[in-house]
C-alpha cells in the first residue's frame, strides 16, 4: 500500500511561499533591471495569473498528470536559476517558470490528497503532519540561508532536489479511474482575466519595489481598465455553474480576506513599525494560526455542529478582519485571519471536491482560481483607497510607495491615517460580503426545510 509521504506534503504547503522569499534574497544579488527586482515582480505575477492562463489553452488532463507535469516546470525553474552568475535573465526564466508552476501545484496535490481518501480511504495522520512541520522547519531556513550565503545560487540545486524527490514520490502512487474525455478548447474569458490582472499586478508590484513614478500612473488607467472590462464580462458572458454558487462566493471573499490581511500588514508594518515587526507581528502569528486550525479546526466546527460551518468559519474570518484595524489588536486578528481563513479554505476544497462525481479532478483548481480572483480584486481597491486618502492628506504620489514600503519616514503620521480608514473600508467591504453570504446560506436553509 502506498503510503502518503510526508516530505512531499511539506515541500507542495511551502511552494507558495518560499519561491516568493528566495527571489527576494537572490534577485537583489543581480544587475536585473527595475533596481534588481524583476525577478520577484515577474514570479508574483504569474504565481497569481498563471491558473488563468493555464486554464485558458488546458486539454483536459488527469490531474495526477498535469501535477507531475507541473512539477518538472518548477524543477526546470530551479535548474534556470543555477545558471544565475552566467547571465541575470536565467533568474528571469526561472522567476517566470516557477511562477506558473506554483500558481496550481498545492491544489492539484491536494486534489492527489482527496483521491487517496476517496478512492482507497487513505489519509495522514497526525505523526505525519507532525514529521512534515519537522521537514518544513528544517528546509525552509536551509534554503533562505543558502540563498544568503556566498553561493546563493545553489539554493536553486537544493529546492530543485527537494522537488525532484516529490516527483518521484508521486509517479509511485496510482493512476485514479476518472472520467475525463480528451478535448481541447480556448477559453477566452480565462485568457482575458490572465492579461488584464498580469498587467495590472505587474506595474503594482513594479510600482510598490521601485522610484519609477509612471506606474502609478499605469496603475490608475490599468484599474479603470479591469474594472469596466470585467463589468461587462459579468453582464455579456453566461458562466456555466459546475459546482455550487456559495463555493464560488466564499471562495472569492476568502482570497480577498487572506490578501488584505497580508498586504495591509505588510504596508502598516513597514510604514509604521519595522521589518522585526512585520515578520513577528505580522507574518508569524498568522502561520501560527494555520498551523493550529491543522490540529483543532475539525474540533471546533464539530462543537459547533448546529450551525452551517461557513457561517461559523465567515464570522470567526470577520473578527479576525475587524481587529486588524486598531494597531494594538493586529496581531491577534493576524491570528485569527489565518485560523479561520485556513480552515475555511479546507472546507471549500472538501465541498468543491464532493460537489460531483464528473468534476472532482478540476474542482480544486476551480476554487482556487476564484480565491485568486478575490486576490487580485482587493489588490486593486486597497491601493486605490491608499492612493486615494494620500491625495487628501496632501501626500505627493512619488511618496506614497516610498512610504508604505519602509524606504523613508517622510509623511508617517499623516500615513498612518490614510492607512486606518483604508483598513476600516476595506473590512466594511469584506465583511459586507461575508454577511452576504452567510444571509444566503440561511435563507437557502430556510427554504429547503420549508420543501
Amino acid at each position: 500500500m502506498i503510503k502518503f509521504n510526508y516530505f512531499t506534503y511539506a515541500l507542495m504547503n511551502t511552494i507558495t511561499f518560499l519561491p516568493y522569499f528566495l527571489f527576494i534574497v537572490i534577485g537583489n544579488s543581480y544587475n536585473t533591471i527595475l533596481n534588481g527586482w524583476f525577478p520577484l515582480i515577474i514570479f508574483y505575477t504569474f504565481k497569481y495569473t498563471g491558473a488563468f492562463l493555464i486554464h485558458s489553452f488546458q486539454t483536459k488532463i488527469k490531474t495526477r498528470e498535469l501535477l507531475l507535469g507541473f512539477l518538472i516546470l518548477a524543477i526546470v525553474a530551479n535548474a534556470c536559476g543555477l545558471f544565475a552568475p552566467f547571465s541575470p535573465i536565467w533568474i528571469e526564466v526561472s522567476a517566470f517558470l516557477m511562477g506558473i508552476a506554483t500558481s496550481i501545484l498545492l491544489p492539484l496535490y491536494t486534489t492527489i490528497q482527496y483521491h487517496e481518501k476517496y478512492f482507497y480511504g487513505r489519509k495522514m495522520k497526525i505523526t505525519n503532519y507532525l514529521l512534515a512541520l519537522i521537514t518544513a522547519i528544517i528546509i525552509v531556513p536551509f534554503v533562505l540561508f543558502t540563498a544568503n550565503s556566498t553561493y546563493s545560487s545553489l539554493a536553486f540545486l537544493i529546492y530543485g532536489t527537494a522537488l525532484t524527490i516529490c516527483y518521484f514520490s508521486i509517479r509511485h502512487m496510482p493512476k485514479y479511474q476518472m472520467s475525463i474525455q480528451s478535448s481541447f478548447k480556448f477559453r477566452i474569458q480565462s485568457f482575458t482575466i490572465f492579461a488584464l490582472f498580469t498587467c495590472l499586478i505587474f506595474i503594482i508590484k513594479a510600482t510598490r519595489e521601485t522610484n519609477i513614478q509612471i506606474f502609478i500612473f499605469l496603475f490608475l488607467i490599468g484599474s479603470l481598465t479591469v474594472v469596466a472590462v470585467l463589468a461587462l464580462m459579468m453582464t455579456k458572458i453566461k458562466f456555466r455553474l459546475q459546482i455550487s454558487k456559495q463555493i464560488y462566493f466564499f471562495a472569492f471573499v476568502q482570497g480577498m480576506t487572506v490578501n488584505y490581511y497580508l498586504l495591509y500588514g505588510t504596508f502598516y508594518a513597514l510604514s509604521q513599525k519595522s521589518i522585526k515587526f512585520m515578520i513577528y507581528g505580522i507574518y508569524l502569528p498568522y502561520g501560527l494560526g494555520i498551523i493550529l486550525s491543522l490540529f483543532i479546526g475539525g474540533k471546533i466546527i464539530k462543537q459547533l455542529r448546529h450551525y452551517h460551518p461557513l457561517t461559523v468559519l465567515s464570522i470567526g474570518s470577520m473578527c479576525g478582519l475587524l481587529l486588524t484595524t486598531t494597531p494594538w489588536t493586529m496581531t491577534f486578528g493576524g491570528f485569527l485571519i489565518g485560523f479561520f481563513s485556513s480552515i475555511l479554505a479546507r472546507k471549500l476544497n472538501r465541498f468543491a471536491y464532493d460537489a460531483s462525481k464528473s468534476f472532482k479532478d478540476n474542482s480544486l483548481l476551480l476554487r482556487n482560481r476564484w480565491s485568486k480572483l478575490g486576490s487580485m480584486i482587493n489588490q486593486i481597491f486597497l491601493v486605490l483607497f491608499i492612493l486615494l486618502f494620500s491625495y487628501i492628506n496632501h501626500i505627493p504620489f512619488n511618496q506614497v510607495f516610498l512610504i508604505i514600503t519602509g524606504k523613508t519616514n517622510n509623511f508617517k503620521q499623516p500615513m498612518h491615517t490614510g492607512l486606518i480608514i483604508t483598513a476600516i473600508i476595506m473590512v466594511l467591504m469584506i465583511g459586507s460580503l461575508f454577511s452576504y453570504g452567510i444571509w444566503r446560506l440561511n435563507h437557502n436553509r430556510v427554504k429547503e426545510q420549508g420543501e
